[in-house]
Order: C-alpha cells, then sequence, then structure tokens
C-alpha cells in the first residue's frame, strides 16, 4: 500500500503542462532546520530560482547557478517551519513557466497552530521504514494561484526587486515621478538605475557582480523627497491556494537521530557575531563587507578632472573644497530642489540639467548634507562631462566623490535608504 501511494507521490508534480526545469531533491522529506539539496535540469539558462512556500508566505529560497543547463543548490530550511506540505517552485530567466513539487517538512521539536500533519507510528515489524503520504485528493492546476505576474525574466543580469512606499508625508508618488537605484558601496561606481513595475514595485538588472557585496538602495522623487524603499525576494512568491493534509508514517528511534543531526548542522552553520549574513538589514553588518577597490574607470572612459585632496589644502566641508579650488563644480536650486552641475574648463555652465553625484558608488539626494561633510574623509573627486541617462534621469556629468575607507565612514545615511549586504550569484556569464 505504501509503496502504490508512494508512487503516486513522485509523480505528483504540481505545475503547469509545459515545465521551465526539472527538479530533483535528496530526501523525500525533511526535518525543519535541515538543508534540502535541490537539483535543476533546464536549457539556455545561467541561473534558476527556487523558492518554498506554503498558502501564507516563501519560507525560502535560493538562486542556483547553472552550467550546461545544470545547477545544485542548498535550501537551508528555517528551524521554526511548521509541520506539512510546502510547493517547491523553480523558474527561470528564459521561462516564466513554474515548475513545482511537494515537499514534506515536518517539525518534531515545535508544535505550531499552522501543523497540518497526521503522525502515524510504524513499528520495526512493518515492510518501506516511514514515508510521507498524502490525505485527500491530488491538486490540480485550478488550485495554483495565477501565474549621484512571474514574466521578469533575467535577460540582462542578476535581478533584484524592491518595494517604494509611494505614500509619503501625505503625497502619493506614481510611478514616473519616482527614481529607484541600487547601487555597490565602494571605491568603484557600480550605479544601476532601476524601472517601476508598477506605483510601489521596482525592479533592478544588475550586471558583473558577484559575492557579497555592501549596497545602497533609494528611490528619488522629482521633488527630491526620499521615499522609503525595501528590498524583497528575488523569488516569484506564488502561493498556493491549499495543500493537501500531511499523514506521516514514522519510526521513533529514526526521526530522534536525524533530528540530533540537524541540530548539529543548526550549530555548524550559525554565522560567527561579526559575518554579515544574506539579506540582513543592519547597518552594523553592513560595514563587514568588502569594499570594491578603487578604479576611477567609468562606462570605459576616465574622469575629464581628477582631485587628489592629499595634494591640496585641506578643508573641513566638501563646500569649502568646491568652493575654494574645485570651480568647474557649482550648486544651484532647481524647482526648490538644491543640486550640483558641472562643467569643462571652457564651457558654461548647464543649469537645467544636473550631475548625477556620488559618494563611494551611493546616490547622494540631499546634497547639503554632502556639504558639510568632512572632507578629509575624502580621497578623490572625479568629475566625468559627458551626458548621462539613467531610466528616466538625463544628468550631465557624473560627480563622484571617494572616501578613503570606501564604506561611507560616518556619512550620514540618507533618510529612507536601505543598507545592506547582499550575496550576488555567479552567472557564468559567456
Amino acid at each position: 500500500m505504501f509503496y502504490r501511494i508512494s508512487s503516486i507521490i513522485a509523480a505528483l508534480l504540481l505545475s503547469l503542462s509545459t515545465f521551465a526545469a526539472s527538479i530533483e531533491t535528496d530526501r523525500p522529506w525533511y526535518l525543519a532546520g535541515e538543508a534540502m539539496k535541490v537539483s535543476v535540469t533546464t536549457d539556455n539558462a545561467l541561473i534558476a530560482y527556487a523558492e518554498l512556500c506554503d498558502t501564507r508566505t516563501l519560507a525560502a529560497g535560493v538562486v542556483i547557478s547553472l552550467q550546461g543547463g545544470k545547477g545544485t543548490s542548498t535550501i537551508e530550511l528555517p528551524s521554526y517551519l511548521h509541520s506539512g506540505y510546502y510547493v517547491l517552485s523553480v523558474y527561470t530567466r528564459d521561462n516564466a513557466n513554474v515548475s513545482r513539487r511537494l515537499v514534506a517538512v515536518v517539525n518534531p521539536l515545535h508544535k505550531s497552530e499552522d501543523d497540518d500533519i497526521e503522525w502515524v507510528p510504524v513499528t520495526d515489524t512493518d515492510t518501506q521504514s516511514y514515508s510521507a503520504t498524502i490525505d485527500g485528493e491530488s491538486l490540480s492546476t485550478a488550485d495554483m494561484a495565477d501565474e549621484k505576474a512571474v514574466d521578469v525574466r533575467e535577460t540582462e543580469g542578476h535581478i533584484i526587486k524592491a518595494h517604494v512606499k509611494n505614500v509619503y508625508n501625505g503625497t502619493t508618488y506614481r510611478a514616473n515621478q519616482i527614481r529607484p537605484s541600487v547601487s555597490i558601496v565602494g571605491k568603484q561606481i557600480h550605479y544601476f538605475e532601476g524601472k517601476m513595475l508598477n506605483d510601489t514595485t521596482a525592479i533592478f538588472h544588475t550586471y558583473g557582480i558577484h559575492g557579497k557585496q555592501p549596497l545602497v538602495l533609494s528611490a528619488a522623487t522629482h521633488t527630491g523627497v526620499s521615499l522609503p524603499i525595501e528590498m524583497i525576494s528575488p523569488f516569484a512568491s506564488l502561493l498556493p491556494k491549499k495543500l493537501p493534509r500531511l499523514v506521516f508514517h514514522y519510526k521513533r528511534n529514526e526521526v530522534e537521530a536525524r533530528s540530533l543531526d540537524m541540530q548539529r548542522h543548526q550549530i555548524a552553520i550559525a554565522p560567527a557575531s561579526s559575518e554579515p549574513q544574506l539579506g540582513s538589514y543592519h547597518d552594523a553588518e553592513a560595514e563587514d563587507g568588502v569594499p570594491l577597490d578603487y578604479d576611477d574607470t567609468v562606462f570605459g572612459a576616465k574622469p575629464d578632472l581628477t582631485y587628489n585632496l592629499d595634494e591640496y589644502r585641506q578643508f573641513l566641508t566638501i563646500g569649502e573644497v568646491l568652493t575654494e579650488y574645485v570651480n568647474c563644480v557649482r550648486r544651484i536650486k532647481n524647482n526648490g530642489v538644491a543640486q550640483l552641475t558641472v562643467r569643462s574648463v571652457d564651457e558654461s555652465y548647464v543649469f537645467t540639467w544636473p550631475a548625477m553625484v556620488l559618494i563611494d558608488g551611493m546616490p547622494v539626494i540631499d546634497v547639503d548634507r554632502l556639504l558639510n561633510y568632512d572632507a578629509r574623509r575624502i580621497h578623490y573627486i572625479n568629475i566625468y562631462g559627458n551626458q548621462y541617462t539613467f531610466g528616466n534621469g538625463v544628468y550631465r556629468g557624473i560627480l563622484s566623490f571617494v572616501t578613503r575607507s570606501g564604506r561611507l565612514t560616518n556619512y550620514p545615511t540618507e533618510p529612507n535608504v536601505q543598507y545592506l549586504v547582499y550575496e550576488f550569484p555567479e552567472l557564468n556569464e559567456k
């Protein structure tokens, strides 16, 4: 009987008729807190997204690098997961269709009101050890959610998504009035302006970045207001409408032994207190990110002017530095918003187009905040005089301030931006 039911379960894939990828897991069921190995096979993709969710929320997920259409990675299951069935979903950048399968998760250490499990003990004299079986009818596709929404394909690099609070201080801002950006903090400039999918969701296609990097998410408006922004899951988060009840046939001694192994695994993977964690939103941990080394090249071009402040008389504020010897930069006001403009030596100022202003790669929204910053912490001021277009913004030049640390040390962070350490996947781009 158990063999027949297991065959049914093995064949149960919660997916559309066209698969984006085939999915394999290393076990038929998991304890909360264990590591779940996920293997994906697909065509014409560099990475795949895998997520585990129930009917309420995304439980865990991972980005899987692919080589030759195949890849394997590990999802660390949180130890607080409730017992029951979850849906493992996988999709790739080249195919918005989602492949799915049921995964049984058992939590013998913690009971929850969300548990949907029936425990059936099995004696040593019984014949297939333990198994997870479905009680009730199998699910159909009709039970699934709608599929300075899944069709988002990773054709231009790794995707980052963010939520923007577009109602702020009593004013509602529309998508065409918001300029979202993500920038890597460091001595190089890696700045990506995003696209608003709607009034509250921004998407960024990043490229050429991998490994753990400190980054800043910001959302400026046309009036100079900085809106609250927060990174959200890069996964689709398609929640099923319902899940079957888990009937769990188990041997107590085997579950207990595996539970001890799981607890040892949790201790082994616990990060040191100083280690930045993926998706950490704490400023203190972001200090542990390694800034990119100094490189003054932007889009293949060197700056028109470079000021190494070690070669000049020291002043207390950046405002004083710009006034005293960086005479190609001027502060103006445009519609009541303070901006900086730049020009080459033999040009007049172009007042209608501001410069893109950056410090350690982070876009500066409040110019006066920058002008009052301690100039002794700045090493280089690089000025690029060409015209640049980022999303809906047109800038006459880039004004880049590079600190000695490359970490925005003691810089008064722009209000409402998000500063975190994020791990970019290696895309193996050809």
